[in-house]
């Protein structure tokens, strides 16, 4: 199979380095942020009802948002090591 390569288009360019870790960071912050918000919307169900079934639902959250919130750190940690650290 012959494959032809592909070369970035020209406006991509000028997108630097820096912009694009600084996309990631904010990515890491704005989830990280909707993972809290969620957490302590969790627990204020769980005192207001006073059910043992938010105490499962606090931990489903925190599962199921800490799966993205290390990967989007993890992305931002990569992409600061591999594309902003001088050589």
């Amino acid at each position: 199979m012959n494959v032809l390569p592909v070369s970035e288009p020209d406006w991509m360019h000028q997108i630097t380095s820096a912009t694009v870790c600084r996309y990631f960071y904010i990515m890491f912050g704005l989830i990280a942020l909707l993972a809290g918000f969620v957490v302590v919307s969790d627990v204020v169900l769980i005192i207001s009802t006073r059910g043992k079934k938010g105490w499962m639902l606090l931990v489903r959250s925190l599962l199921a948002f800490a799966i993205p919130v290390i990967n989007s750190l993890f992305i931002y940690i990569l992409c600061s090591r591999s594309l902003l650290e001088k050589k």
